[in-house]
């Protein structure tokens, strides 16, 4: 059982995945997939990850010579990062049941034809904004600005790496929103989702 989560910002897809994997016995990948790209390469680490989830510009980028590995050396930092993610997310789909949050890998995985179940986790606007206040110490202005620029970013590095649209239902086998079940019980429909499905 492979599972991607695609997510809104503040829709709980990353709690929501954390808690799935934890009772399905599943590896969980988010912010762990840079950890692992980092540690496979010889590239500063603050580097990569300020590039993590970001398409970057095409016109204005640092070109990284760092790397040892000549695959790696005359490319942006952003496509080093793809790169290293792309190799870290076959790996270890190849080797246990995943959850995967985030970096496109329901692409990666569908372009190596590795089965996977691929679900999208929404909510209100104004559900995100109040949540990730709570969660960030955040007043609503900074937050909902937070929520934008996050949200826009991730659509534009999904669509520019995949070819198809952030949050469009058509790309996933499942859309949720957290916002009308809550992140336990949303979890849960997913956890029964994936014991169907699988």
């Amino acid at each position: 059982m492979i599972l991607c989560i695609g997510r809104e910002f503040g829709s709980g897809g990353h709690e929501i995945g954390k808690r799935l994997a934890e009772e399905m016995d599943m590896a969980f990948y988010d912010m762990e997939l840079v950890d692992l790209a980092v540690r496979s390469s010889d590239i500063s680490e603050e580097r990569l990850k300020a590039a993590d989830e970001k398409r970057g510009n095409a016109f204005f980028y640092r070109v990284s010579y760092d790397s040892e590995e000549r695959n790696l050396r005359g490319i942006s930092e952003h496509e080093v990062l793809y790169r290293l993610q792309s190799e870290v997310i076959l790996t270890a789909a190849k080797e246990n049941p995943c959850v995967f949050v985030g970096r496109a890998a329901d692409y990666i995985l569908k372009k190596e034809g590795v089965e996977r179940l691929s679900v999208f986790i929404c909510a209100p606007f104004e559900d995100r904004v109040k949540r990730k206040m709570r969660l960030l110490n955040l007043d609503e202005k900074a937050t909902s600005s937070l929520v934008r620029k996050t949200d826009k970013a991730r659509k534009a590095y999904y669509d520019y790496r995949t070819g198809a649209s952030w949050g469009q239902p058509s790309n996933y086998d499942l859309c949720l929103n957290s916002s009308s079940q809550g992140i336990e019980k949303t979890a849960d429909i997913l956890r029964q989702f994936c014991r169907i499905a699988g």
